[in-house]
């Protein structure tokens, strides 16, 4: 059902993604969302919880590996830039995560969770290369995860609002460069 819902929310959004569209694609009882899962509010964000895990997992792979700091980070944002490549089509589903999370009272969500667990593997990453004189001692590290993923969230909102635009490439590129001058500035 959770898979059903993910694929309403790419190909219809999530105003658009109904009780019937989802049991529809499943193959599922209507009754099957409430037994399962509670409303249909919480399959979503289970559902939205999964879109955002399939776009994580790499990082957070790369950021929980052992050890340069400074290798694991880079290597995370090549990933990041690869599952861009890989699932460009996906990005407005994404998009629903960030815009759903924002709606969400419950902070206990899914999203939420996830979106935490990420700021904090970042941050931990961030004091290990502060502490190893890699970045300067300026730099918070909750402070500059909550930044790291605002302009990962950025970036999907620019490069879906206008694919036109500058590439999420390009863009990680000089948020990149704006560290390293930070560094030797």
């Amino acid at each position: 059902m959770v898979e059903a819902t993910r694929g309403c929310l790419r190909s219809r959004g999530l105003a658009d993604t109904s009780s019937r569209a989802i049991t529809d694609l499943a193959g599922a009882h209507l009754a099957a969302i409430t037994y399962h899962f509670g409303s249909k509010e919480r399959l979503v964000a289970v559902a939205l919880a999964a879109e955002l895990e399939a776009w994580t997992h790499p990082v957070l792979e790369l950021l929980d590996q052992a050890g340069d700091p400074a290798t694991r980070l880079l290597g995370a944002v090549s990933a990041l830039n690869a599952t861009f490549d890989e699932q460009r089509e996906r990005l407005p589903a994404l998009l629903e995560v960030f815009v759903h999370a924002a709606r969400d009272p419950d902070r206990d969500n899914p999203v939420s969770a996830m979106w935490s667990a990420l700021g904090d593997r970042l941050a931990a990453v961030i004091a290990e290369l502060r502490a190893a004189g890699a970045v300067p001692a300026w730099v918070a590290p909750d402070a500059m995860a909550a930044l790291i993923l605002a302009v990962a969230a950025g970036t999907v909102v620019s490069v879906t609002v206008e694919p036109a635009g500058a590439n999420h490439r390009d863009i990680a590129s000089q948020f990149a460069s704006l560290l390293l001058a930070a560094r030797s500035g």
